[in-house]
């Protein structure tokens, strides 16, 4: 029993950790990244058009 507590306590941890990190992630205030052609990055490719 004392063995999966441990380990609860380790994953709570991590959780914790990986949770300031987002937190203290200011990616939302950059600008959107840009291709070369000038248009927004990582948008969906609209319906019907060839890859």
């Amino acid at each position: 029993m004392e063995r999966i507590e441990a380990g609860q306590v380790r994953i709570e941890q991590k959780l914790d950790l990986l949770l300031e990190a987002l937190a203290a992630d200011d990616e939302q205030d950059e600008s959107p990244a840009m291709t070369l052609d000038g248009e927004l990055a990582g948008e969906a490719r609209p319906e019907g058009e060839p890859l």
